[in-house]
């Protein structure tokens, strides 16, 4: 069974995540440049009609429209003017109108696309507010909109935004106060409307809003239903992939039925047209091209099972479209596109893919130059898009194909305990206290992993061992997000992986394996951190307990336990437990680890701080001095553990008066938090409060200032009703009361930091 301690400390101790999202171009010898309506060659310009798509995006940031429009791939955006009108019309008319297909669930009919050329259309002339773009198949509305806001305007979020309804409320206020003009709302690929009603923007005319969906809203929002291509825009689609002096393009007969017989879809007519663009398909007729669709590739289709029919578009003759440039590639680009499938339906690092196709043998024989090949292959087929430097996308039809096709590969199992074994990976790797560089990185492996702990559970080489990880990983990762962003939205979203993980270990593994204890600690100690102690102390006994029956007494987990719950009693005030579970704890891990470990330099310092606030000082100041020798030791000076001691020292010399020493600490604790964690964490806030008890005593005016930003610090990470909270605003009020300390040292004493 893998030690899994560095998962149950509730002070950081381990590194960084090391994990790798980094990036380079594919150079497509034919690249579509912000391409809008035409293929255009590299460093050229494109235009729309005749708009120059740069042009139009800079006129609108220079005249203060806040933008944050995708990418687009289409080649030739042709035969939807009458519905982009249309479309304009509904939103003249109403402020929320919905685009979905003509037939419930089809893909592949350019919903996404007509949204997206609709905002560049219009943005200049209707939306002077600019284009406000949002992924609703996410489940993270909130988060996306808060982060709109915060890029666009350069806000941050004020205090008690408690739920996504108050967050997503706060964010449609500033747009409507800071937008001159109406702004358009998109919200591209919509599965469920009641997932996004509660936070779309209010209905005073500052707004509009346009959806995308496969399935539709009922009467929610406006309909309107997007056909297949008229068949001359199709044709004409079909002709652009082919060059001018072509003769296949004066082949109109063949290419209309070709059209027709592929449903009009742009995206089977575009794959289609570039199959037949390809060097070796120049002296293909079209329709020969047409007859193999009916023929071969049908008659592959007709001989699947009703299971995998599922996995394909309900229009066959689309999936033939997709059969006819699965034949083109290469086994090699076959089995890229048989992992790729395995990624959720979210933008996909380059380096997730390279670290699950290639094996160490492999990286130093450099095969990663035949993997780039293959990922040409898929770009110049349309199968595979990329949509910024070292990140790609499939579209979902695509998606679904290349699971069907993952079924009948041979190595089909070892493609996906590759997947699952490299977002393992990733997933130990996230730190408890994760910085704002940590999030950066690991924010885009998140779908991945979330899609892994829904679809792919069964792909795990060893549950026993990795299991929990799947869910902890999450869970820590929302818990991090939460210290930087508002909300108590985000503390659901790491609280629900815990409550699934728990569901599903218990049900593959049994009531009383490890991973039980391990994942009822993890969640004991969110429900700490939110000051929930009488919902944290059953699932901290009960963790122990299994630990103890599994493991023994004198397991380092045990010891880890023992910890947490001694941390429990502290904050409750129950000092003699407190004291004895500390004890217990620190003696496991001596005789464990040795006396100069980090996990005993953390027992060291959690004793020091029980000491402290009993007014035993000398018992106190060995173990604080102790456990700094340990840490700087062992992980350096500029660590936020090592900030924490700091921090929990220098109040120490502030009790004893001894001022100076104490105001060298806790700037120095303070310096190390800003430059790790950032200005808004609640542990910056915690070196602040510090501050300001000492700044009061010596009756300085910063004590004011510090006591203001902690306030606001706290109320925006931990709630108006967190005891820290409630700390630090009866310190405010003390401070704005008296002309000189005239409260006893004990008052102050008392008043614990949210983390320690």
């Amino acid at each position: 069974m893998t030690n899994k301690q560095t998962g149950l400390e509730h002070v950081n101790v381990g590194g960084d995540a090391d994990i790798n999202v980094s990036q380079e171009i594919y150079h497509e010898p034919n690249k579509l440049a912000d391409k809008i309506g035409v293929v255009a060659q590299a460093g050229s310009t494109v235009n729309i009609g005749t708009f120059n798509y740069n042009q139009i995006i800079q006129k609108a940031k220079q005249a203060g429209s806040l933008l944050n429009l995708p990418q687009t791939n289409v080649t030739l955006f042709a035969g939807r003017d009458d519905d982009l009108k249309r479309v304009h019309e509904l939103l003249q008319k109403n402020q929320r109108v919905a685009v979905s297909a003509f037939v419930k669930g089809m893909g592949g009919v350019g919903k996404s696309e007509l949204a997206l050329q609709y905002s560049l259309r219009h943005l200049l002339t209707d939306y002077s507010g600019g284009i406000c773009w949002l992924r609703g198949n996410e489940g993270t509305l909130t988060t996306q909109l808060q982060d709109f806001v915060e890029v666009q305007i350069g806000e941050t979020m004020p205090d008690g935004l408690d739920s996504g309804e108050k967050l997503a409320g706060h964010c449609w206020r500033r747009l409507s106060e800071r937008v001159e003009g109406q702004m358009l709302v998109v919200l591209d690929d919509v599965k469920d409307y009641g997932d996004v009603e509660p936070f779309l923007p209010p209905l005073n005319g500052k707004f509009r809003v346009l959806a995308t969906t496969r399935l539709g809203f009922g009467n929610a929002m406006q309909q309107y239903t997007l056909d297949a291509l008229v068949l001359v825009a199709a044709a004409d689609l079909l002709r652009s992939f082919l060059p001018e002096a072509d003769p296949r393009r004066g082949n109109e007969e063949a290419i209309e039925n070709l059209c027709t017989w592929l449903g009009r879809l742009p995206l089977a007519i575009e794959l289609v047209g570039r199959y037949l663009a390809l060097p070796n398909q120049l002296d293909t007729g079209i329709s020969e091209i047409l007859q193999r669709l009916q023929g071969e590739c049908m008659v592959q289709l007709s001989e699947i099972t009703d299971e995998e029919r599922k996995l394909l578009p309900k229009n066959l003759n689309v999936a033939a479209s997709f059969f006819l440039s699965w034949q083109e590639l290469s086994p090699l680009a076959q089995r890229l596109a048989c992992l790729l499938g395995l990624f959720a339906l979210a933008p996909i690092p380059w380096t997730l893919v390279e670290t699950s196709m290639l094996t160490e043998t492999e990286k130093e024989q450099f095969f990663w130059q035949g993997w780039k090949g293959a990922r040409g292959e898929l770009l110049n087929l349309h199968l595979l898009q990329r949509t910024k430097q070292g990140v790609y996308e499939l579209h979902q039809l695509l998606r679904e194909y290349f699971q069907f096709q993952l079924k009948q590969h041979p190595e089909w199992l070892s493609l996906r305990k590759q997947v699952v074994v490299t977002l393992l990976k990733i997933s130990r790797q996230i730190p408890h206290t994760p910085t704002l560089k940590d999030i950066a990185k690991i924010t885009p492996v998140i779908p991945h992993l979330e899609m892994i702990s829904r679809e792919m559970l069964d792909d795990i080489p060893k549950p026993e061992d990795d299991l929990f990880w799947v869910f902890d990983g999450i869970a820590r990762f929302y818990k991090g997000l939460e210290l930087f962003y508002k909300g108590q939205e985000l503390y659901r979203l790491a609280e629900e992986p815990y409550q699934r993980g728990l569901t599903w270990i218990i049900k593959i593994l049994g009531v009383d394996n490890l991973s039980v204890a391990y994942i009822l600690n993890n969640l004991a100690e969110l429900y700490r951190e939110k000051a929930k102690y009488s919902e944290a102390k059953p699932l901290f006994l009960r963790s122990l307990a299994i630990k103890e029956q599994q493991l023994g007494s004198e397991h380092l987990d045990v010891a880890n336990s023992l910890n947490n719950l001694g941390l429990l009693y502290y904050l409750q005030e129950n000092y003699e437990e407190a004291e004895s579970h500390y004890l217990r704890s620190l003696q496991i891990r001596e005789r464990q680890l040795g006396e100069n470990n980090l996990y005993v330099a953390n027992s060291l310092n959690n004793l020091a701080e029980l000491y402290r606030v009993q007014g035993k000082y000398d018992k106190a100041k060995p173990r604080y001095l102790r456990s700094l020798e340990i840490s700087e030791q062992e992980i350096g000076a500029d660590h936020i553990h090592v900030a924490t001691i700091l921090n929990n020292l220098g109040l120490l010399y502030y009790l004893q008066e001894n001022y100076g020493e104490a105001e060298s600490l806790l700037l120095q604790s303070l310096k190390i938090r800003k430059l790790q964690l950032g200005l808004e964490h609640p542990n910056v806030a915690d070196s602040l409060f510090s501050l300001a008890k000492l700044y009061y005593t010596q009756r300085c005016p910063e004590a004011l200032q510090f006591i203001q930003r902690t306030i606001q610090i706290y109320k925006q990470k931990l709630g108006t009703e967190h005891p820290t909270t409630q700390n630090a605003l009866r310190l405010l009020q003390i401070i704005r009361v008296a002309n000189k300390p005239s409260f006893p040292i004990e008052f102050l004493l008392n008043m614990k930091p949210s983390t320690q």
